[in-house]
């Protein structure tokens, strides 16, 4: 019974410290408004809630998921002109959530996503520019889908999947509080 219990024990501390080493911190929700809003002079916090009936519909029309009943968009402004929307959001890769942020124009145009955090052990490559720079200039007319206008990148698709669906669940939350 106690060789059990040292076994499962050393189990439990390998399986959780190799989920902890496999975490890449790249940018803090600071730092990540900082970057994304570096020419505004004021972020401020706009918190949208969706009705369940807005959910569903918006689920049903795009066959993406929208897991939480508040999203909380950031507003930069210069003076009263405003100079965009940021969503930090988090979508699952494989197995754990990659949080991100995505920057959007005031016309509805992707101008910058960033990875904040990586939980996976493999498939980090998407948070290189040369992956993360295809969003820029996507709407939701184009071709923003994986494998049509944003490549894929070979051992992290399901990576590239999770940010295309949450690049999209942003743009069309934008679209829904914000377009016209």
């Amino acid at each position: 019974m106690k060789k059990c219990f040292w076994i499962s024990l050393v189990c439990v501390i390998f399986f959780t410290a190799q989920a902890a080493w496999a975490q890449k911190i790249y940018l803090t929700p600071t730092d990540a408004l900082k970057l994304m809003f570096k020419n505004s002079s004021t972020v401020s916090e706009a918190k949208q809630v969706m009705t369940p009936e807005l959910r569903q519909k918006l689920e049903k029309e795009n066959r993406i998921p929208f897991p939480k009943n508040t999203y909380m968009f950031y507003v930069g402004k210069s003076g009263e002109k405003i100079d965009g929307y940021a969503l930090i959001d988090e979508e699952i890769g494989k197995v754990e959530p990659i949080t991100f942020v995505t920057l959007i124009s005031p016309e509805g145009i992707i101008e910058q996503v960033e990875i904040m955090v990586y939980r996976e052990s493999h498939g980090g490559e998407v948070a290189q520019s040369r992956f993360l720079n295809q969003f820029r200039g996507k709407t939701l007319v184009g071709d923003l889908r994986l494998n049509q206008g944003i490549r894929s990148i070979t051992g992290a698709t399901l990576s590239a999947k999770a940010l295309v669906t949450g690049a999209r669940r942003a743009l069309i939350l934008w679209q829904t509080f914000y377009g016209k």
